[in-house]
């Protein structure tokens, strides 16, 4: 059952159920809270705030690197694309989702096919050769500053073992130096953009009743700090707020869901049905990233891509074959056993970032089997062939593509989720054409503000009629967009911290965000973090002076 935002008995069933939990000690911090800590630690020492955007491609680069990641040139123009303008510290946690650090041992095993003593050295002729002629070529200079290493550089050798203990330990280094900064800088545990506020580390504290859940004014911030608990860091920070606003929702559990959207085969099947007038509509499936799930057990052993026969030639395996299959099963839009150009760039923009022009598509067309201007199953498998012999059997540019395609180490699809649509109509034959969204575009975000906006319930933030809070509730998930009328940019704390069983998309109970002068933005999708239960949404919205 859900109970309107802000009515006093969605507060009374609130209280009540709060007032039973017991005080909790001071928990460890949960991985997804050590993720985002180390998220701002890496950006903050790029930049002053978190609130501040990406502006270059230097600057993406370098917040990378201080977070432990060793991106290539494709792995970086896969982010920032000539359509990039900026991007800000969401964006860059979600590259840092994507983009696992780089083991010792990923390091070693690199290094090791060039080893070809096996002596843990590679002539510095072989070393030049490798850097400057193969995958991400590098600058004379480049590989200069590499060989004049001098711990790890001897007799015209480059001794990698020592190098990739330097590299690891100069990464977790940078990172260590950025958390210890952010550790006694208490100024910047404040103003992060989603920041875990520091000084809350109870999970569970159990509030103090108020008359209202309308509207925190000052006598309730003086409750608060009263109480001498968990608070008073609260109280530091509302101190600093101009007004606040907040929403309760009760939301009952949901163990009893409509069969009827589900398959035996556990394959999700939702539907919509209603009447559309004549005209174009976006059809936009996505995910709230409340609950993606972890992997269970890191993968250590690497799934071999390439091999080489008895005469040296070389083919991919049978597994990276039935991988590059599936890839080709999920880029062929129009179902039809063929790729064409456009279905082509969709694959190239999610794993490059560059699209394939009309002059490269010809050549690609006399080079591998097409059919009907289109390329078969067998050409894209070929086109792969190529680009690991132009490597010369060297699998990282391939993995690349399987990263970017949501494959892991062992080829299972863990990071992606495929679906298929299909649409019906009586009277007429609708037409659906798949449009590729730009990576950090904001399409998404557009699509969603606008139905928040037209559907959810909106309350004015106290004497600031100009900024409003929408809410939505959604059958299992709630989001809220903050609209920004005024002629300047605000910056909004969010307290989730009296909520009760909810997940939220940022991993974090309490953060603040910027929205832009004349703009909306989404806030946060929530869902319940066991379904099975009542899960109950309390927020509270202050703006900061």
């Amino acid at each position: 059952m859900a109970i309107s935002p802000g009515s006093d008995a969605a507060f009374s069933s609130q209280t009540s159920m709060l007032s039973e939990s017991p005080r909790t000690k001071k928990l460890p911090l949960t991985e997804e809270e050590v993720f985002y800590r180390s998220c701002r630690a890496a950006y903050l020492t790029v930049f002053k705030s978190s609130l501040e955007n990406i502006s270059s491609k230097d600057q993406l680069y370098l917040a990378l690197q201080h977070a432990g990641r060793n991106p290539s040139q494709k792995t970086v123009n896969k982010y920032w694309t000539p359509q990039t303008a900026k991007l800000n510290f969401d964006d860059f946690c979600i590259i840092l989702r994507k983009e696992k650090p780089t083991s010792k041992a990923e390091l070693l095993k690199s290094f090791k096919q060039l080893d070809v003593n096996d002596d843990g050295y590679i002539l510095h002729t072989d070393l030049y050769k490798l850097l400057t002629k193969r995958g991400e070529k590098m600058t004379q200079e480049e590989v200069n500053a590499i060989i004049n290493l001098a711990d790890v550089n001897a007799d015209g050798k480059f001794d990698y073992i020592k190098f990739c203990k330097l590299y690891m330990t100069t990464s977790e280094e940078c990172l260590k130096i950025a958390l210890e900064k952010l550790e006694v800088d208490s100024k910047l545990k404040r103003q992060q953009f989603g920041s875990h506020m520091e000084g809350c580390p109870e999970r569970d504290p159990a509030p103090a009743p108020k008359p209202s859940p309308q509207v925190l004014r000052k006598t309730d911030q003086e409750t608060f700090s009263n109480k001498g608990d968990t608070k008073s860091s609260l109280l530091a920070t509302t101190r600093k707020l101009k007004t606040s606003v907040s929403f309760t929702i009760t939301m009952g559990a949901n163990s009893n869901r409509n069969s009827k959207l589900t398959e035996p085969n556990s394959i999700k099947v939702s539907g919509w049905t209603g009447e559309l007038g004549p005209g174009i509509y976006w059809l936009i499936p996505f995910t709230t990233g409340c609950r993606l799930r972890k992997e269970i057990k890191p993968i250590t052993e690497e799934a071999q891509l390439v091999y080489r026969d008895e005469t040296g030639e070389l083919f991919l395996t049978k597994e990276f074959r039935s991988t590059l299959s599936n890839i080709f099963d999920i880029i062929d839009l129009d179902g039809n056993g063929l790729l064409s150009l456009e279905e082509y760039n969709f694959f190239e923009l999610r794993t490059s970032g560059e699209k394939c022009d009309e002059d490269a598509w010809a050549v690609c067309r006399e080079n591998f089997d097409t059919k009907k201007n289109e390329l078969t199953r067998q050409g894209f498998m070929d086109l792969n062939l190529m680009e690991a012999n132009d490597r010369e059997g060297d699998p990282r540019d391939l993995w690349v593509t399987l990263h970017s395609m949501g494959y892991n180490k062992a080829l299972k699809l863990t990071e992606a989720c495929p679906f298929v649509i299909d649409i019906y109509a009586d009277k007429c034959k609708p037409r659906i054409k798949a449009v590729q969204m730009e990576a950090c575009s904001g399409q998404l975000e557009k699509a969603i503000c606008t139905s928040v906006l037209h559907k959810g319930d909106a309350k004015v933030m106290d004497g600031y009629d100009n900024i409003i809070v929408h809410t939505y509730k959604y059958d299992t998930w709630i989001t809220s967009v903050i609209e920004n009328k005024t002629d300047n940019k605000v910056i909004i704390h969010i307290n989730n911290e009296l909520s009760r069983n909810c997940i939220n998309n940022r991993g974090l109970s309490i953060f603040a965000v910027e929205v832009a002068p004349k703009s909306s933005m989404v806030c946060q999708h929530v869902m319940p973090l066991n379904e099975r239960q009542e899960w109950i949404y309390y927020c509270v919205y202050s703006l900061i002076s």
